[in-house]
């Protein structure tokens, strides 16, 4: 006796409830692609503001002007000979940034330093002596501020004090030491471009041809090359 199999079909009922579970099936599909959807898009949104913010703040960066050097040199020069040497002085006060971990800052360098900045003749910074290092006011604060060094006298008084003003160099210098020349060293030569220019000018500038002779005159001379 063969076994005949029997298609029953299904009923009506049966027949909406596969259709609805389908279709609850498919929205739930949609559902959850439209989530994903939406992350990414809020994702990209995101990435797409935050390169935009990134790009105008280095715009702006490169914007702005250039503040903290010392000294401000114009140089008039007539047939390749400094004909005159204008150095107003910004009142301006540098960042506070850590010292680098410079060298100790010999007396043959700080020589190098008065040669470079006045050939060791004391010199007048506006209507007041500033002695043969050329200190300014900004640049006398700065080394009280962040330094080790205490003056017990004011500007005018201490700057054309010999004593006075090499300790403020020597503060000045060891508190904001830095890789001037990007040789990956601290030396000499860099202590005297910090002192000239200050610690963002000496990154960014390199000094008239006058002063860099007479630097390397001075460096030769005292055997710090």
């Amino acid at each position: 006796m063969s076994t005949t199999p029997i298609n029953i079909a299904p009923s009506p009922v049966e027949v909406q409830l596969l259709q609805g579970s389908q279709r609850q099936q498919q929205r739930s599909s949609w559902a959850k692609y439209g989530k994903c959807r939406i992350k990414k898009l809020l994702s990209s949104a995101a990435i797409f503001v935050a390169l935009l913010l990134i790009a105008g703040a280095i715009y702006m960066h490169l914007k702005q002007k250039n503040h903290l050097g010392r000294l401000n040199i114009a140089l008039a020069t007539k047939e390749n000979n400094v004909s005159e040497v204008i150095l107003p002085f910004e009142v301006v006060t540098a960042p506070g940034v850590a010292a680098l971990g410079s060298p100790l800052l010999s007396d043959d360098c700080l020589e190098c330093i008065a040669a470079t900045a006045t050939d060791h003749k004391p010199a007048m910074c506006g209507p007041s002596p500033c002695s043969i290092y050329r200190i300014s006011r900004p640049y006398w604060q700065d080394a009280i501020r962040l330094g080790q060094f205490i003056a017990a006298q004011d500007y005018e008084s201490c700057v054309s004090n010999p004593e006075c003003a090499t300790e403020t160099v020597r503060s000045f210098i060891t508190s904001y030491a830095r890789d001037c020349d990007g040789d990956g060293l601290i030396l000499c030569r860099d202590h005297i471009m910090l002192h000239q220019l200050g610690p963002t000018g000496c990154l960014q500038r390199t000094l008239p041809a006058f002063s860099r002779n007479r630097m390397d005159v001075c460096l030769r001379q005292k055997e710090l090359e």
